[in-house]
């Protein structure tokens, strides 16, 4: 038996709020993060019930956190409580990142940094000229679609159930470009189902699925229908990472694609999120290493 000495009155405090988050694995990676460097620090999962959001963050502002992510369903609603928002926050509507300091929040979103920088690490390719569907309108599909956008894609679809979601995630994104000196549409909105959304997935180079279908505990679900046939010549990126291999991961394997999951995504979020709380940049290598023992453990 021996002392605990990891916590004591310097400890930089960080956390997540959500709800849920008992299923989060960013506890593992961000108390990593804190070993790897060196810095006497600690992230805890808490869970926020509906309607204290706001309680919530102002505890953890007296408190003295550093600063906290927030996942499901506070990424909106955070903005709000926020003294100033970052250029991402502002253009994607979403926060997943709140720095505390000198008793102000500062908003911030390392989601579409974190997908761009995982899909190009683990596919070798980038956007510039694809022809990119989407799965989803939700918030992650705004971060993700606007980035992919940004990046040059020739054409982003969104394919939705909810058909006037993906249209206003499109002009979303039209408008963006435009106020960015790009001519012509590149972001489309397709009704999932329908003879146009089949189309436009035969004929893409990569697909995006950005929303829950086919994650834990509902692994057997998939957000395609199951006689869907993929291309081999395309890429398939999943949000997911709990399974690390869902069943539209499973499906484009067996197909031939390279195909990709969020585990990528969340490491380099993550990081960034990091390094925002602490002001100080991870080592390449540091990161390397530990992107390769977090994808083991998320591989199980």
């Amino acid at each position: 038996m021996h002392l605990d000495m990891r916590i004591n009155g310097t400890t930089v405090l960080t956390g997540l709020i959500g709800n849920p988050v008992a299923h989060t694995v960013s506890p593992v990676l961000q108390n990593s993060f804190f070993t790897a460097m060196g810095i006497n620090g600690v992230y805890l999962p808490l869970r926020v019930p509906a309607g204290s959001i706001g309680e919530a963050v102002k505890g953890l502002k007296a408190v003295g956190f550093a600063g906290f992510n927030v996942t499901i369903p506070y990424k909106y609603d955070v903005i709000e409580l926020a003294d100033e928002i970052s250029e991402e926050v502002k253009l994607l509507g979403a926060a997943n990142t709140i720095k505390i300091l000198n008793g102000k929040l500062y908003a911030c979103n390392t989601d579409a940094d974190g997908f761009a920088r995982s899909f190009e690490e683990q596919t070798g390719i980038g956007f510039e000229g694809k022809n990119v569907c989407v799965l989803g309108a939700g918030g992650t599909a705004k971060a993700l679609a606007v980035k992919i956008a940004l990046k040059g894609a020739r054409l982003v679809n969104i394919i939705n159930r909810t058909e006037i979601r993906a249209v206003e995630l499109a002009v979303n994104i039209n408008s963006v470009l435009t106020g960015r000196g790009s001519a012509g549409k590149v972001a489309f909105a397709t009704e999932y189902g329908s003879e146009e959304a089949l189309r436009q997935l035969n004929e893409c180079d990569i697909i995006v699925n950005t929303t829950s279908v086919g994650m834990y505990p509902d692994v057997d679900r998939c957000p395609l229908p199951q006689e869907f046939v993929f291309q081999s010549r395309q890429i398939v990126y999943d949000t997911i990472y709990n399974p690390s291999q869902t069943v539209l991961l499973g499906n484009a394997k067996a197909c031939g694609c390279k195909t990709v999951n969020g585990a990528g995504m969340l490491f380099h979020q993550g990081l960034k999120a990091f390094e925002i709380w602490t002001e100080t940049a991870v080592p390449q290598d540091i990161s390397n290493a530990l992107l390769i023992k977090f994808l083991k453990f998320l591989n199980g």
